[in-house]
């Protein structure tokens, strides 16, 4: 009896691990100026932090975007309503102990419960293969998929300012 129960809970535990979701396993660092997977930028526009410009390797076709900025060292928090179709806070920013202060407009704490206002935002952008500009991407980081050749950014947008992920040197 004791050998069916552990047989029946090791079972059940394989069963959890393959239904897990995909970790990092798999994804690796690659050479920013000739990458071989994803081209990773996020540009903090007002918000105090440096410029993130990653290149992520890894063997399958595609990746969902989500790990793949995980992977690059992109921590982001979507919104409570939403979820992670919508970017709330990229490596903890905005505070959500600071306002955000945006001429013309009063000052802004950030909660994550909503949608974020449309003068201090993140958005999500994606370049295909070979494309020159970038495009707001049309699904959330939890559902895009990437492929190798193409890139993935993010962008603090404040007031009247779209910024897009571009990296300036």
């Amino acid at each position: 009896m004791k050998h069916s129960l552990i047989a029946a809970t090791g079972a059940a535990l394989l069963s959890v691990v393959a239904c897990s979701p995909v970790n990092s396993d798999g994804f690796s660092a690659g050479d920013l100026d000739n990458c071989e997977g994803v081209v990773v930028n996020v540009n903090f526009g007002i918000l105090s932090n440096d410029p993130i410009a990653e290149c992520v390797e890894f063997e399958t076709e595609t990746a969902l975007a989500k790990d793949v900025l995980s992977f690059a060292g992109v921590e982001t928090e979507g919104t409570e309503a939403y979820g992670d179709m919508v970017v709330c806070r990229v490596n903890s920013l905005p505070s959500d102990t600071e306002e955000i202060l945006v001429e013309g407009e009063d000052p802004h704490l950030e909660t994550c419960a909503e949608m974020p206002p449309a003068f201090a935002f993140w958005a999500l952008w994606h370049k295909g293969e070979g494309a020159a500009e970038w495009e707001y991407a049309m699904e959330g980081m939890g559902t895009l998929m990437v492929a190798p050749g193409e890139s993935l950014g993010l962008g603090f947008s404040s007031g009247t300012d779209v910024v897009t992920p571009d990296i300036e040197p």
